[in-house]
């Protein structure tokens, strides 16, 4: 009886001792499968980060930037990453002239010194055109008589009478309508030139035409400066150089005349190019102006791409035949207006080294979690052959249990 008894505990003992076995085998398995599923999450989020980071490559091969091409002097061009700086501000060896419109404002993008110019002279193109060259300080001219002038001697209305002159207004008076002194003085110095005198007798039959519009007599006399800058723009130009305060002689041909510090020859293209700039500031109503750091560089070439591709601004192109601006696109220009789209081969290179970096850094990761995937699944595999080695030593023990009191 005692034997039995005895029997009967240790196989009970052993019941136990296995049971208890398996429960800790059990929590290890779990533990392993836990932290298998760890990995294989951490797996899929690195296959996400390996799609981004190819997503990311592919966009910078597609990536594009805008250049705008320039002379070189010799017959040849190049082409520059196109800023605000090289696109829209003066340059003799750019082959167009650009400017930028603000797509939500209408208005010209502009630097902050042609911003402070316009708002000083934002009543005639000429007089802007001449203090964007450097010359604001240069428009006095002295008279004749005790009548006070305004800056650049200003005279309002040609071949009108007093009366027609008004208070000022646009609606009752020839507002902005004159021509300037030293204008006055070459045109008297070529009045008989067959192709002024045309253009001063259509002004004049304008301004004293009841029936003329004060649109029509802006036109006429629009019309007139342009024949006079056209054909005598260097001899204007001759007058506006002269140091007015310090000669008692006007006339710069004389022995005494002084000059301000200013180009001897007239700037044409570059007056030019401000006259129509002012031209397309007024037609759009005002200008405004560019953050100072988006102006050039790298930082200015990034501005302008976002800012067309994204549509916030639009470029318009100068028509020298046509005398207007135009909108263009750097999907649709053609070699006219000289502009393109690249591959930016910096920021490929930048892009193709980030990318060969992270990729290998993903992959190390990668390669890391597949051998601890590998010591889990060992480990699990032990495990499991333990545990059913177990069950079978507690199977056949109860089996033999069962035989020995049945």
């Amino acid at each position: 009886m005692i034997a039995r008894e005895t029997i009967k505990v240790h196989i009970n003992m052993g019941m136990a001792a296995s049971q208890a076995r398996l429960l800790t085998l059990t929590s290890r398995l779990h533990d392993v499968e836990y932290k298998a599923q760890n990995i294989e999450s951490q797996k899929i989020a690195l296959a996400t980060q390996k799609d981004e980071l190819y997503q990311d490559y592919c966009d910078a091969l597609d990536a594009k930037k805008i250049q705008v091409a320039y002379s070189n002097g010799d017959g040849t061009r190049s082409f520059v990453d196109a800023t605000f700086a090289t696109l829209c501000t003066y340059n003799e060896n750019r082959f167009a002239q650009y400017s930028l419109t603000d797509s939500k404002t209408g208005k010209v993008i502009v630097d902050s010194k042609t911003a402070e110019i316009y708002e000083n002279f934002s009543s005639d193109k000429y007089t802007f055109a001449y203090a964007m060259l450097g010359m604001e300080g240069d428009f006095a001219w002295p008279v004749d008589n005790d009548t006070e002038r305004m800056s650049m001697g200003m005279e309002v209305g040609i071949g009108i009478s007093g009366e027609d002159y008004g208070d000022g207004t646009a609606e009752n008076g020839l507002y902005n309508l004159y021509m300037t002194d030293v204008e006055r003085k070459v045109y008297e110095n070529h009045s008989t030139e067959d192709k002024l005198q045309k253009a001063y007798n259509s002004l004049t039959e304008a301004c004293n035409s009841d029936s003329t519009s004060m649109k029509e007599k802006r036109e006429a006399l629009e019309n007139f400066r342009e024949v006079l800058y056209d054909n005598y723009g260097s001899e204007i130009y001759k007058y506006m150089r002269l140091n007015k305060n310090d000669v008692s002689n006007t006339d710069p041909d004389s022995a005494t005349a002084e000059f301000n510090d200013v180009p001897e020859e007239f700037p044409q293209q570059e007056f030019n190019f401000y006259a129509n700039l002012f031209e397309k500031i007024q037609a759009a109503g005002g200008c405004q102006e560019i953050e100072p750091d988006c102006e050039a560089g790298e930082k200015g070439n990034e501005w302008l791409n976002n800012m067309v591709n994204s549509g916030r601004v639009t470029i318009d192109v100068y028509n020298t035949n046509k005398k207007e601006w135009t909108e263009t696109s750097i999907a649709t220009s053609t070699n006219t207006n000289y502009l393109q789209e690249v591959q930016d081969e910096a920021d490929l290179k930048k892009a193709e080294a980030k990318y060969e970096y992270e990729l290998g850094v993903i992959n190390d990761k990668d390669s890391k979690y597949d051998r601890d995937l590998s010591k889990l699944e060992t480990e699990r595999t032990s495990i499991t052959t333990e545990m059913e080695s177990i069950q079978k030593v507690r199977d056949d023990n109860i089996e033999r249990t069962f035989g020995i009191f049945s």
